[in-house]
């Protein structure tokens, strides 16, 4: 909070109170002010499946234009979500493994209740690596959008509008060189091929060398680096047919990511008193601090790739035809390709092959005052190795007629997706022994501090590392039929209703192996289909030219599905659909011709079978306890809260953009196994059902399942604020411009569990620019993260291969400060 306060003050000292316009998006019709500044009032979204103003859309929308992507010098969609009031979105566990978060609906793992489109069009996939070049604008849409954009909008959607071809030939030529060895080069051209006819081509390459360094070895950690390219041919002569043909191709070769991982001897509450822990902390309570990266992958993989190697291809076709003065046929076609490698260290750590001890056993009588032991104990190899290949193809038809009173549409879609992932670990030369020494180290150790422990029993054999084969196969479809009708009931009240029909099927096979002869699993089939009626309600009043109320009433669902073959394996085979009732309420207000602008939503939020990834242990004695990650049903949840944006332009020169966004996510009611065992542990330090037994008629203990209701979700921020100062003058006679800017953006804590213990704590990042550009170049010297800061932005609770999988944390470090110079020509 004192870096937000600082910031603050080092912008009323340098600019005086303004800032960017941040969401100052602009249709392709839109007109700027005299001095070249896009007015909020002139801004055009698309977010209803139709063109309006920003300010007449009954719902709570944002947009950034390529106008804000240059002012602001961001350098990836994730950097640019910053500016958007009530949404989370970051990478620090990698571009592969960010899930974006609106109005607080969050989870662990599995799939965001935020769904991407690019022009409209479904990608089911990451955009933290997309090519922010070719963007024109992004349009997030808050609130459960599954009437009109389908599966996985529950809680929002993030639409891309690509560029268009310019109607004269021109382009530009961009490079962003910043600390770190970072670099960031772009360029496209653009014009028209023939009347109507204009073609986009584009390119980019970006790489960072690594921001932090290896304690192993002291090299670069979190290398990052893409190429791409795109091009659009667009067909408009002014006639009834419009067509445009979009194609994008990603390369990503990212190197293994700059993750730290706790020590579970650090844990600091819940006493355990088990053999496991032996009196130590169970869990973590208070604010996890960031460490060095420390991690051994380089000798984890013998001459193959470690990191995240993935190509995209995407397309999109787009198709209207005016069939009549006010009835307009729409088509949309996606295609979307997908391959990805994995190979990282998972245990993150400077060590490989541990061996893990859960449990000593004495083999002599009880009285004896030294006796062998055994132990139940496993040999690890934590490591990721995975090959996917993911594939699918949309199709979307809509008709729309439109009166002056009246606007009517209906539509269908389908989409089907075929995905294969397979494990494909090879182990280095010598890990056998390595491991098996490891092993016998650690069975010595432990002997050494067990008391009566007088040598090691040859009858329990030291373990085997596996090489994983585990596969899963599947295929997604989606159908549906959806429409809307809006009508005026007067000149300022109208009201609109709209449905989706949808049904989604899942099938899966999935198959546990290991290369070790005879440990193939049988391939376990499932298949589920889930069906929802899904609709709409908007009501809004035009009080004024300027100032318009409105309420929507929605409903939203993530379909369920399918966990992985392990999870398959111990019977966590599937979970059901979440649901969501959304009511809001809000106002768009323009003043002063357009010198301010502020809007309000309020919003409540019902959710129902709230997917949760948790991970759970499956008691199976004589052998040591197994523990998988599955997605489950934990409860009920209610968020409530509102957002307020800001933008205000006192005098031609200064802009201030500001937002502010609270969302509140607590459990109405639920259920959870980890807090049963906290609970059971809380009461006499030990796990021993002493709270309740969840499966009395199973020989074992399974703590009582616990309560998690009033609690938060995890990865759920109560609080986020945007604040953006800019400051542009004229340089004299000429014909440059000379510009200043500061924000910062606050994120308040949030949890790493329902059990609302170990938690990120707060953080305050602020940027600031200098430069000065004409109608041909631009020069902008910036800093980001302007004082340092280290707080981390996601949590996962983990489990520590050198403390025999006690429990422990991992997250991701921050980008440091650093700086940077951009300098773009354009012809």
């Amino acid at each position: 909070m004192r870096q937000f306060v600082r910031t603050i003050l080092l912008a009323a000292t340098m600019l005086t109170p303004g800032a960017l316009m941040a969401q100052d998006a602009v249709d392709d019709s839109a007109q700027q002010s005299d001095d070249g500044v896009t007015q909020v009032n002139e801004i055009f979204v698309t977010a209803r499946k139709t063109q309006e103003r920003l300010q007449d859309a009954p719902l709570a929308v944002a947009v950034v234009t390529d106008e804000g992507i240059d002012r602001l010098g961001f350098n990836s969609v994730t950097d640019l979500t910053r500016a958007t009031a009530g949404l989370v979105f970051d990478d620090s566990f990698g571009r592969d493994a960010n899930r974006p978060v609106i109005r607080g609906q969050a989870n662990i793992l599995g799939d965001s209740g935020v769904a991407f489109f690019i022009d409209g069009i479904y990608f089911n996939g990451s955009i933290a690596d997309y090519d922010i070049d070719s963007i024109s604008r992004i349009e997030v849409v808050k609130g459960p959008q599954s009437a009109l954009y389908g599966r996985n909008t529950y809680s929002g959607a993030i639409n891309i509008i690509s560029k268009s071809p310019a109607d004269r030939w021109g382009g530009r030529v961009q490079a962003d060189v910043a600390e770190g060895l970072t670099y960031d080069i772009s360029g496209s051209l653009s014009g028209p091929l023939a009347p109507g006819l204009g073609l986009i081509v584009g390119g980019r390459h970006f790489k960072n060398e690594g921001l932090f360094t290896n304690q192993f070895d002291q090299t670069p950690i979190g290398v990052q680096e893409t190429s791409s390219g795109f091009a659009m041919l667009k067909y408009d002569d002014g006639g009834a047919l419009r067509v445009g043909l979009r194609g994008n191709y990603t390369r990503t070769r990212d190197g293994q990511p700059a993750i730290f991982a706790t020590d579970a001897n650090e844990n600091n509450c819940l006493p355990d008193n088990g053999a496991l822990y032996a009196g130590r902390g169970r869990y973590f309570c208070g604010v996890i601090q960031p460490r060095p990266v420390s991690s051994d992958y380089s000798r984890q993989f013998a001459g193959e790739f470690v990191g995240n190697a993935i190509d995209t291809w995407n397309a999109g076709l787009s198709i209207d035809v005016d069939l009549a003065d006010n009835l307009t046929l729409t088509s949309l076609t996606g295609y979307n390709h997908r391959e990805a490698v994995q190979r990282t260290d998972g245990d993150y750590s400077p060590n490989r092959f541990q061996g893990v001890i859960f449990a000593t056993i004495p083999l002599g009588p009880p009285t004896a005052p030294s006796v062998p032991f055994g132990f139940a104990s496993s040999q690890t190899d934590f490591s990721f190795s995975n090959a996917s290949k993911r594939e699918d193809w949309s199709q979307e038809l809509r008709l729309q007629y439109t009166t002056d009173r009246a606007r009517v549409l209906l539509g269908g879609f389908y989409w089907d997706q075929d995905s294969v992932s397979r494990d494909n670990r090879v182990l280095p030369p010598g890990a056998q022994a390595e491991a098996n020494a490891n092993m016998l180290a650690a069975r010595q150790a432990r002997c050494a501090i067990t008391p009566r422990c007088g040598s090691l029993s040859p009858a329990f054999p030291l373990g085997t590392l596996a090489e994983s084969r585990n596969s899963a196969i599947d295929n997604i479809r989606n159908m549906a039929v959806f429409g809307s009708i809006s009508y005026n009931l007067t000149d300022a009240l109208s009201i609109s209703a709209e449905g989706r029909y949808q049904e989604e099927r899942i099938r899966t096979l999935a198959q546990t192996a290991t290369v070790a002869a005879g440990n193939i699993g049988a391939a376990v089939p499932g298949e589920a289909t889930f069906r929802e009626f899904l609709p709409r309600i908007t009501v809004d009043y035009q009080l004024s030219p300027d100032h318009l109320l409105y309420g929507v009433y929605s409903e939203g669902q993530k379909p369920g599905g399918f966990n992985g073959a392990a999870a398959i394996s111990v019977g966590r085979a599937t979970f059901g659909a979440e649901d969501v009732k959304s009511y809001e309420v809000g106002s768009k207000n323009t003043f002063f011709d357009g010198a301010l602008v502020v809007n309000l939503a309020l919003f409540h939020n019902e959710i129902e079978g709230y997917q949760l990834t948790q991970p759970v242990e499956v008691i199976n004695p004589p052998a040591a306890p197994q523990q998988v990650t599955a997605i489950n049903n934990a409860g009920d949840v209610r968020i409530h809260g509102f957002e307020f944006e800001l933008t205000a332009r006192p005098t031609p020169e200064l802009t201030l953009t500001a937002n502010y966004a609270y969302a509140n996510s607590r459990f109405r009611r639920g259920s959870d196994e980890n807090q049963g065992v906290l609970n059971d542990v809380a009461d006499d330090g030990l796990v021993n059902c002493s709270t309740g037994d969840q499966l009395p008629n199973i020989s074992g203990c399974q703590s009582l399942f616990g309560d998690i209701t009033g609690k938060s979700l995890p990865r759920a921020p109560e609080h986020t604020v945007f604040v953006d100062v800019d400051y542009r003058r004229d340089l004299g006679n000429s014909d440059w411009e000379i510009f200043a800017g500061i924000n910062a953006y606050l994120l308040s804590s949030s949890f790493a569990q329902v059990h609302n213990l170990a938690e990120t704590g707060d953080s305050v990042v602020s940027d600031v620019r200098l430069g000065a550009q004409n109608d041909t170049f631009r020069l902008q010297f910036y800093v980001r993260n302007l004082f340092d800061e280290t707080a981390v932005n996601q949590l996962i609770r983990y489990a520590d291969a050198n403390r025999d999988l006690r429990r422990n944390f991992i997250a991701g470090l921050r980008p440091p400060r650093r700086f940077g110079v951009i300098a773009e020509v354009r012809f």
